[in-house]
């Protein structure tokens, strides 16, 4: 219940700041004017390989979950620390996708809503990571076998609810920018 609150709670402020964010951005366009500055460069290959990341993650997830049920612990490190990977890999696009925009967080609008509501998907990125370590620790102490794996079923739900709204920001950010 902790986990799914937790989930729930992370969604729906990055939700609501992607709905100040396509608000503002339907008002300014509905005006007339450009969203974003000249400069902006938001191309689609940076945050659909960020999205293909989560999605591949969500999937080794789920297979650490079903290995632990199975009591199958070296399937289970293997896909933890594959989904480890592709998390940083998640970070490590974001970084990217920061450096290439040539937006500035001071110097727009667009550009502080596009840096806070992607630095905070980040850190719900970094928050899951850091939750899904915790529970590959208790995995390898084996507190986290058989039915008794709720841990890691808590963790994943918490990391498909962070996938599920990375899908909203890109749809809101990356494709219709």
């Amino acid at each position: 219940a902790g986990a799914a609150l937790a989930s729930g709670g992370a969604s729906m402020a990055l939700l609501t700041l992607v709905a100040i964010y396509t608000r503002l951005r339907a008002d300014v366009i509905a005006s007339g004017e450009a969203w974003l500055p000249e400069e902006a460069v938001i191309e689609l290959t940076p945050g659909n390989m960020q999205f293909v990341t989560l999605l591949l993650s969500a999937v080794t997830v789920a297979w650490a979950v079903q290995a632990l049920h199975d009591d199958d612990r070296l399937h289970a490190y293997m896909a933890l620390g594959i989904t480890l990977v592709l998390g940083a890999a998640f970070i490590n696009g974001a970084a990217y996708f920061w450096q290439q925009s040539m937006l500035g967080a001071a110097g727009s609008v667009p550009g502080l809503l596009i840096f806070t509501i992607t630095g905070l998907h980040v850190a719900m990125v970094g928050a899951g990571m850091l939750f899904l370590a915790v529970m590959a620790f208790r995995a390898l102490g084996g507190q986290l076998t058989g039915r008794g794996a709720e841990g890691m079923t808590a963790a994943a739900l918490y990391w498909y609810v962070t996938t599920g709204a990375y899908a909203v920001v890109w749809f809101a950010i990356t494709v219709t920018k």
